[in-house]
């Protein structure tokens, strides 16, 4: 165990983070071990990276150990700790105090990259809203998330909401008979590029096919319901959540999806939020999405200040190299690397050192 003072060093810059991969249900992994810069990348059934995460993992058919989940840093001594040691010994200078008071020891967000693999893929299933969770799960949150498309593989595709309205008759009917590619034939599909951005919102029914890796900002939650099973090596009751069927599917949201929806709404068009020369700050999802989380974009050609004041933050480099460079001197960043800034850090210049871009995505937690 990490003593307080060790902790305490922690607090004097911007804290990089350690690996935190965990086994899954589903193959995969190349494009994420690529990402965060593996040596020899390759699929295998450890396919998610919780970069920022203060919440247990449970996954249906794998050993679920009691810090499965919770994400890693490294002391200057080179031992591994939780996160959530150093959150739980130094609330206010790391979350702040408001954040604390709402939130306790804990992010209030949850930050994972994920990468479906060849022949895999997530299978068809919906999340629960807020107001669902506090009413069924003992929970305040839902799962609300983002996808940053990362990285894809020929062919990478995904199924976003109904084209039609469905009727629980019949969406049942296919889920009885495990009829996949029925389900998929009634939902929009969609083909996501590297630097696209889509808001998927709670009881949207939605599936990700082989070839697609994600950073996903979320609510702090592994709250899943599956419509599929058998190729999974899990049981209907395992996608439940402990609930009945008919509590389960109600929800989700099986009314059509219109195209103005899919298009202007859920596959997001990037909002220029401030600008510095040729550096960008881009704002990724829409306002009411700041109530679960926020997520920004930072495009860098030189340099650009990124203002104190602003309460703690995760960081991604999902392009570039670089640095962070303020009063604890420079702190360098590249393509796949997290780095978790305290509240309690002063304001920093974000700085290309590479040749090209240096993209670097910015997560929050909900607003208080």
């Amino acid at each position: 165990m990490a003593s307080k003072d060790e902790l305490k060093q922690m607090l004097e810059k911007p804290i990089l983070m350690a690996s935190n991969t965990h086994l899954h249900f589903y193959n995969g992994g190349k494009l994420r071990a690529d990402f965060v810069g593996e040596p020899d990348p390759k699929d295998d059934y450890r396919p998610e990276e919780w970069m920022f995460s203060t919440n247990r993992a449970t996954t249906p058919g794998r050993d679920n150990a009691p810090d499965k989940g919770f994400c890693r840093i490294a002391l200057p001594s080179g031992e591994i700790v939780l996160l959530k040691d150093l959150l739980e010994a130094f609330p206010t200078e790391t979350l702040g105090e408001a954040h604390y008071g709402k939130f306790e020891a804990t992010l209030g967000v949850l930050v994972k990259i994920f990468d479906v693999g060849d022949g895999s893929h997530i299978p068809v299933h919906w999340h629960p809203s807020p107001q669902f969770s506090s009413k069924y799960l003992d929970s305040p949150y839902g799962k609300n998330e983002t996808w940053v498309v990362i990285g894809t593989r020929p062919g990478a595709r995904a199924w976003v909401g109904f084209k039609e309205n469905v009727s629980k008759k019949q969406f049942t009917k296919w889920v009885d008979a495990q009829d996949v590619e029925a389900m998929r034939s009634a939902m929009h599909e969609i083909t996501p590029q590297v630097g696209d951005v889509v808001f998927v919102r709670d009881s949207i029914v939605h599936s990700l096919g082989t070839g697609l890796c994600i950073l996903e900002p979320q609510e702090p939650t592994d709250w899943n319901f599956f419509a599929e099973w058998k190729e999974f090596g899990i049981t209907k009751e395992d996608g439940l959540l402990g609930l009945d069927w008919d509590t389960a599917v109600s929800a989700a949201d099986l009314s059509a999806m219109s195209l103005d929806y899919l298009n202007g709404y859920v596959c997001r068009t990037p909002e220029i939020a401030r600008s510095e020369s040729s550096n960008v700050e881009e704002q990724l999802v829409p306002e009411e999405a700041k109530s679960f989380f926020n997520v920004k974009r930072f495009r860098v050609s030189s340099k650009m200040a990124v203002p104190a004041g602003q309460g703690f933050h995760c960081i991604t480099a999902t392009r570039g190299t670089g640095a962070l460079s303020g009063d604890f001197g420079d702190v360098p960043i590249r393509r796949g690397q997290g780095l978790f800034i305290s509240t309690c850090l002063p304001g920093y210049e974000l700085v290309n050192r590479g040749t090209g871009k240096l993209e670097v995505v910015y997560c929050y937690p909900p607003e208080l």
